[in-house]
């Protein structure tokens, strides 16, 4: 397929055809078994792997290399070229895939090439290279284990690392006619390879990075089959993006430190090959002896491809930092989900859905990146510390692509006199059907609020968040009666709506900093802390609503008076312990809301502050790190959220309690629906209303 062709397929590519996609992988046994083993299975090896180093210590160290590398990349570029040819090496630039097609096709044809083997290389793949070689009439063969079995299914790599991930064992063993034993499957591949790298005259390999200071290539793998391929045919061309360009030896030992750990919880890959030109011997001819020498030329071609608009960006320029470890993708929930052939276009995962845009155009990413919770897994886990989710909002913004159900959903949240009046309306018939996703109050919290108090503490604003005011308003509830047996005296202002996060999580910034706008000069007039029972409206309106374009002056004014409830009350109890009257301690397991947990860094905060309160916590083992609500990504996509939301509550039933915790009401809706729908006799609420409880 060439890239006009793939461009044009998923331009065309339907919002229908995509979920069809997504519903056939939900539906597929074998794709959910290898995902959730493969994905629980790194994420365990990864933890291991940095139980042996200091992960932010080493993370710091490689980012700030990185950056610097970025900052002077293009003069990288020329030193990296006067270096490699000073060493026998051949240098091209390619500024885009057809040009480094056209490059690469005249290096093989003019070594006369019937047979190519490639080691494993994603800038391969993105620039459809495999289609043009055989288009030419060329044989080409992937080596790599995984990239073999793909290629043979005619498939495209599902995984940046591990290109056959979605695939089980009885799956390879099906397809090669073999006994569904790893030892079989490996036999057979290397009977099947090792002639073609005989008789290969071409070997292809990737780059993990390019020194400029020595000419020097370098290539990482756990597989042999890469010195096969950069060693015995007579000319071996590495491929690789600019970006993949560092300074010196100093910041390839910082990547590898990093590498694998994140990426299979190996201290070191098993193969890390440094390739500082053609052969010295190549003077004197090629002699078919293995391994007796290297190649005779050795091309590399440096691959732009939207990387310099990348670089130019201030959104966009940290993704090039990314090492290709694929650590996002084992931490993304809607990933172990769906797999990577639905999670992204040729580059998978959260990475994958930034990288696409640059390289192979918008519409590429339009379906894909609506997969995206907003969980901030990726980033969490990320070896450089890449902003992926905000990165993928930013592409979100320009995608024009949305459902009719998105499209009056978010038209609706922007006019709160418009919402409200409907949700007055359909609040009655919602509570008829209880196992629907979100039933509504009988009455919103504003209709229940008690304001006033005494005042000895002092005025305390509550910002109760539009899903607690109008579908989980108990929240609210707790936090008054905290509030008031504190002694404090209570405001609400009246005006107060939303924070904006709904529709700016959905890609419409001008809706959600509208409302932000609204929301900042309806506190505005308050006095004293703000407190919300919404972790995600809090990070929202102190962290994120700048980047909508909220006024920083306004939002300031109102964000240095916002209080989280959970720290609030926490400090709270601490003060004042007499607050909560002794009771029978009760085991309630704990979620940590994605916002909670990575936007805000509270982790003992909420566990301890129901410790306070008299409550066993209990820990959730690892299924799936997020509850599937992500805002309208539950409308989106009610399939995958409730696969999501499942693995929560099948981690729940483990634990052995029937209470569940959390501080965010997105995720409390989320889970206390599908717990109903599923007849599960279970109680989810919020930790105040646990608190609260215990009051004397």
């Amino acid at each position: 397929m060439s890239e006009d062709t793939s461009r044009t397929t998923y331009r065309r590519e339907s919002r229908r055809h995509f979920k069809k996609r997504v519903d056939k992988a939900l539906a597929d046994p074998r794709l959910q078994q290898a995902l959730t083993e493969a994905m629980v299975g790194l994420r365990e090896r990864r933890r291991k792997g940095f139980e042996s180093m200091d992960f932010e210590k080493g993370r710091a160290e490689l980012k700030k290399r990185r950056q610097a590398n970025l900052k002077r990349l293009p003069a990288l570029v020329e030193e990296f070229k006067q270096n490699l040819e000073a060493v026998g090496g051949q240098f091209h630039l390619a500024g885009d895939a057809a040009e480094a097609r056209r490059i690469i096709g005249e290096i093989c044809t003019g070594a006369g090439a019937g047979i190519v083997t490639k080691s494993k290389s994603m800038a391969t793949e993105e620039i459809y290279l495999n289609q043009h070689l055989e288009a030419m009439g060329m044989e080409v063969v992937e080596t790599d284990l995984g990239e073999y079995i793909v290629q043979r299914l005619h498939q495209h790599p599902s995984h940046l690392i591990a290109p056959a991930i979605h695939l089980t064992v009885q799956d390879w063993a099906d397809e090669l006619g073999v006994a569904p034993d790893k030892d079989a499957i490996m036999a057979h591949a290397r009977d099947a390879l090792r002639e073609k790298f005989i008789n290969a005259a071409v070997g292809i390999s990737g780059a993990n990075a390019a020194i400029a200071d020595s000419g020097t290539v370098v290539i990482v793998t756990n597989e042999g089959n890469a010195d096969l391929t950069i060693t015995l045919p007579r000319v071996h061309i590495a491929l690789f993006g600019m970006d993949k360009i560092v300074a010196g030896i100093d910041d390839v030992a910082a990547m590898l430190k990093m590498l694998a750990r994140s990426a299979t919880g190996q201290k070191m890959s098993a193969y890390v090959n440094w390739v500082t030109g053609p052969s010295r011997s190549s003077d004197i001819g090629f002699i078919p002896v293995i391994g007796a020498h290297g190649p005779r030329e050795m091309h590399c071609v440096v691959l732009d491809n939207g990387r310099t608009d990348m670089l130019q960006s201030e959104v966009f320029a940290d993704a090039l930092t990314c090492i290709r470890c694929g650590a996002c993708s084992n931490a993304c929930p809607p990933f172990m989900a769906v797999g990577g052939h639905q999670f992204g276009h040729i580059y998978s995962g959260p990475i994958g859905l930034v990288l696409t845009p640059f390289h192979h155009g918008l519409d590429a990413d339009a379906w894909p990146q609506s997969l995206c919770t907003q969980c901030n897994a990726c980033q969490e886990i990320c070896p450089v510390d890449i902003p992926l989710p905000r990165q993928i909002l930013e592409h979100r913004r320009h995608v024009k692509r949305k459902t009719l159900t998105k499209r009056v959903l978010l038209e609706a949240w922007s006019r709160p006199g418009l919402v409200q009046a409907g949700m007055d309306l359909a609040a009655p018939v919602s509570r008829l059907f209880p196992i629907g996703p979100a039933p509504l109050a009988s009455r919103p919290f504003r209709d229940l609020v008690e304001t006033g108090g005494e005042g000895k503490a002092g005025p305390l604003t509550i910002f109760a968040s539009c899903l607690v005011d109008r579908v989980t308003p108990e929240a609210a509830v707790a936090l008054n009666r905290i509030a008031r047996a504190a002694g404090y005296r209570v405001e609400f202002p009246r005006d107060q709506w939303c924070c904006g996060l709904i529709c700016s999580n959905a890609g419409d910034f001008d809706k959600g900093s509208g409302l932000s706008r609204d929301l900042v000069t309806a506190l505005a007039a308050s006095q004293g802390p703000i407190v919300t029972p919404s972790a995600s409206c809090f990070g929202a309106v102190t962290i994120d609503a700048v980047d909508w374009g909220v006024p920083a002056p306004a939002l300031a004014e109102v964000a240095v008076r916002m209080r989280d409830s959970t720290r609030f009350t926490l400090e709270l109890l601490q003060a004042r312990p007499k607050l909560i009257r002794k009771a029978e301690p009760v085991r309630v397991a704990y979620h940590d809301s994605c916002q909670t947990l990575r936007q805000l860094g509270l982790k003992q905060e909420p566990r301890r502050l129901l410790e306070l309160a008299g409550y066993e916590v209990v820990e959730l083992p690892d299924i799936a790190n997020c509850c599937g609500f992500g805002g309208t990504f539950s409308v989106d996509w009610p399939e995958v959220a409730a696969r999501l939301t499942d693995w929560k509550l099948d981690a729940l039933a483990k634990t052995g309690c029937t209470v569940l915790a959390s501080d965010n009401p997105g995720c409390l809706l989320q889970i206390a629906s599908r717990g109903r729908q599923r007849g599960l006799d279970i109680r989810v609420a919020h930790v105040l209303e646990l608190v609260a409880e215990r009051l004397v």
